[in-house]
C-alpha cells in the first residue's frame, strides 16, 4: 500500500491536493514525454520565439480578464461568483477584440520591436490563446470553490495531451514557425469546452438571466480587483513568466529557447506539488481565515515547511543531473541544463511563497501585493540590464535570482506580520 507523506494524507485537505497531485502527475507526464521529440523539431530560436509567445499570454492574461476571476473562489454567494465569471468574460472578449485590430496593424513594429522574433504572424493567435485562457481560468476558479478538484485535473490533462501532441504534429507537418503556437490555442479551446459540458444548468441560466445592471453592482463590490489585482497581476506575470521578454530584448532569442526549455524541466516536478498545493490553499485558507485566524496561520507555516523540505534535494538534484537530461533532449541542448544552477535560488523562494501568496487577497491588502510586484519587476528589468552590459547570461539570471529571492523573503515575513497583528487584535 503507498503511504502518503503526512501533509498529504488523512485530511480533506489532504484528499483534494492528493487528486490535484495526481492530475498534475499525468499533466508533467505527458510534457516531458514530449520534449525530447519537440527539441528535435524545433530549433531553439524556434522554442525561444514560442517562449516569447507564452511570456506576452502569461502577462496579458492578467490584463484581460480584469482579474474579477480570481475574485470567484471567495465569493459566498453563488449567483455573485456567477456574475464574476459573466463579468471577467465580458471584459476579456472586449479586450482581446481591441488586442487583434492592435495587433493587426502594428504587428510587425512589435516584433522588431522585440528583437525581430522570428514568431511572425503567428502573433495574431495571441487575443485567441488569452481569451480560452481566461476562460479556462475562470471556469477552473469556480470549480475550485465547489471543490470540484477532479474535474480540474481533468481539463488539465486534454490541454496538455493537446497541447504536446499538437505541438509533434504540426512539427512533424514541418510548422516549424508556429507549430507550437497553433497546438497552445488549440489546446486550450479544447479544454473550455470540456470544462463548459461539466458546468451545471444552473450556471448557464443565470448567465441568461444576467443584467448589465448585476455586472455594474458586482464589479463595484470588486473594484479593487480591477485596480489593484490587475496591475500588481501583470507585474507579478512580468516577473514570474516574462523572463523570455527580457531575455530576447537584451540578449537573444536562441538563449531565450534554452532558458524556456531549462525551466520546463524544473516546472515538471515542482509542478506536481506546488500548482496542486496552490489551489487547494486558496480555498482552505479562504475558509479558515474568516473562522480560525490562528489555524489559518498554522497552515501557512505547516505548508511551507513541508514543501522546504521537499524543494530544496529535488533542485540539488536537478541542478547536478539537469546537464545530462538535457543530452538526451539533443546534443545542442546541454547549455539549457547547465542554466538550473543559476535560477535554482528563485525557484526555491518563488515557490515557497507561491502557494501562500493568496494572503494578501485574503486578507484584503491589495496594496502590498502591488508594491511587491512593482518593486520585482524593477528589479528584474535592472538586473537584466546591467547584466546585458557587463556580465554573461548565466551571472546574469544568477544575481537577478539572488536579489528577487531577497524580495520574496521580505514580502513573506511582512504578511506574516499583518496576521499575526490581526491575531493579537482580536
Amino acid at each position: 500500500m503507498i503511504k502518503f507523506p503526512t501533509f498529504i494524507a488523512r485530511s480533506e485537505f489532504s484528499k483534494h491536493v492528493t487528486t490535484l497531485i495526481v492530475g498534475q502527475i499525468i499533466v508533467h507526464a505527458i510534457a516531458f514525454l514530449a520534449l525530447p521529440i519537440i527539441t528535435r523539431l524545433y530549433s531553439a530560436e524556434q522554442i525561444g520565439a514560442y517562449s516569447l509567445f507564452m511570456a506576452l499570454f502569461m502577462v496579458l492574461s492578467m490584463l484581460s480578464t480584469g482579474r474579477f476571476d480570481a475574485a470567484i473562489v471567495i465569493e459566498k454567494k453563488e449567483k455573485s461568483a456567477i456574475l464574476l465569471w459573466t463579468l471577467a468574460t465580458f471584459i476579456s472578449f472586449w479586450f482581446n477584440v481591441v488586442l487583434f485590430i492592435f495587433i493587426y496593424f502594428f504587428h510587425k513594429n512589435i516584433l522588431v520591436w522585440l528583437n525581430k522574433s522570428s514568431m511572425g504572424a503567428y502573433i495574431l493567435l495571441l487575443p485567441l490563446a488569452i481569451f480560452f485562457g481566461a476562460l479556462i481560468r475562470s471556469t477552473q476558479y469556480y470549480f475550485n470553490k465547489h471543490k470540484g478538484y477532479k474535474t480540474i485535473s481533468m481539463s488539465d490533462i486534454l490541454k496538455s495531451g493537446t497541447n504536446s501532441t499538437g505541438g509533434v504534429t504540426f512539427g512533424w507537418l514541418g510548422y516549424l514557425s508556429g507549430g507550437l503556437i497553433i497546438a497552445n490555442v488549440l489546446s486550450n479551446i479544447i479544454a473550455f469546452i470540456m470544462l463548459a459540458v461539466k458546468l451545471p444548468t444552473s450556471f448557464w441560466q443565470t448567465i441568461k438571466t444576467t443584467t448589465v445592471l448585476n455586472l455594474k453592482t458586482i464589479g463595484k463590490k470588486y473594484k479593487d480587483y480591477l485596480t489593484f489585482y490587475t496591475l500588481s497581476g501583470i507585474l507579478s506575470a512580468i516577473v514570474s513568466n516574462g523572463t523570455p521578454i527580457f531575455i530576447i530584448f537584451f540578449f537573444t532569442e536562441k538563449t531565450a529557447g534554452y532558458y524556456f526549455m531549462a525551466e520546463k524541466v524544473v516546472s515538471i516536478p515542482i509542478g506536481l506539488l506546488v500548482a496542486a498545493i496552490s489551489r487547494v490553499f486558496y480555498q482552505r485558507a479562504s475558509e479558515l481565515f474568516q473562522n480560525d485566524k490562528k489555524g489559518f496561520l498554522a497552515l501557512i507555516y505547516r505548508i511551507q515547511k513541508k514543501m522546504f523540505w521537499v524543494l530544496v534535494p529535488l533542485l540539488l538534484f536537478l541542478s547536478l543531473a539537469a546537464p545530462f537530461i538535457f543530452e538526451w533532449f539533443g546534443n545542442d541542448w546541454r547549455q539549457a541544463g547547465e542554466m538550473i544552477k543559476y535560477f535554482a535560488i528563485l525557484v526555491l523562494f518563488n515557490n515557497l511563497i507561491s502557494p501562500v501568496g493568496s494572503i494578501s487577497n485574503i486578507i484584503d491588502r491589495l496594496d502590498i501585493l502591488l508594491y511587491f510586484n512593482i518593486t520585482t519587476t524593477i528589479v528584474r528589468a535592472v538586473t537584466f540590464y546591467i547584466g546585458s552590459l557587463y556580465f554573461s547570461f548565466e551571472y546574469t539570471l544568477l544575481i537577478s535570482a539572488i536579489c528577487l529571492s531577497i524580495c520574496y523573503i521580505v514580502l513573506d515575513t511582512i504578511l506574516k506580520k499583518l496576521v499575526k497583528n490581526m491575531i493579537a487584535s482580536t
